[in-house]
């Protein structure tokens, strides 16, 4: 029997390890999210960038990452990746009967925030907003993560309207 180190080597072995787990459909969910972000430029190879398990965007400032296991795994080796790229990072959780969540770890803070769905109106911005009512809104496009306090939405019909849980078709088009 092998033991698996904890200490990972200076060289050679990748911070994330690749996406397992359903890893269809979760790459899919990436993939798609990426592409609805704006944040990957069209030239690029998106099954490519789906394998490698992240996506960083320097001049936006922006990590984004995906994974089918349930919080808190995968936050230590996030925080790692964030911290040593001094970005915002975001964390695509993928459910196969919840569908797909976020969890957002701003650059320079020890806290997640968690628990946020993908809110989008036509032809709009990716939002994520908290599945709760209450919490922050952030704004995520090929500007990077903004924070903001209000809303993207009016009311809650626009917002059950606009939300993207990507559970049976790796859409984040948009609502309505």
């Amino acid at each position: 029997m092998t033991m698996i180190s904890l200490h990972r080597p200076l060289e050679g072995e990748p911070v994330l390890p690749p996406i397992t787990y359903r890893t269809f459909r979760t790459q899919s969910r990436f993939g798609a999210f990426l592409s609805a972000t704006g944040l990957s430029c069209e030239g690029e190879d998106m099954s490519a960038r789906t394998r490698e398990g992240f996506y960083a965007d320097q001049e936006a400032g922006v990590v984004v990452t995906a994974t089918s296991c349930d919080r808190p795994l995968f936050f230590p080796e996030c925080e790692t990746l964030a911290q040593f790229l001094q970005m915002d990072l975001v964390l695509l959780r993928f459910d196969p009967l919840l569908g797909a969540s976020f969890d957002v770890l701003m650059a320079g803070s020890q806290g997640w925030l968690c628990d946020f769905l993908a809110w989008r109106r036509d032809s709009g911005d990716m939002w994520l907003v908290p599945a709760r009512a209450s919490g922050p809104y952030f704004c995520l496009n090929e500007n990077g993560l903004e924070a903001c306090e209000g809303a993207p939405f009016a009311n809650g019909s626009e917002r059950y309207a606009g939300i993207i849980r990507a559970i049976e078709r790796p859409s984040f088009d948009g609502g309505f």
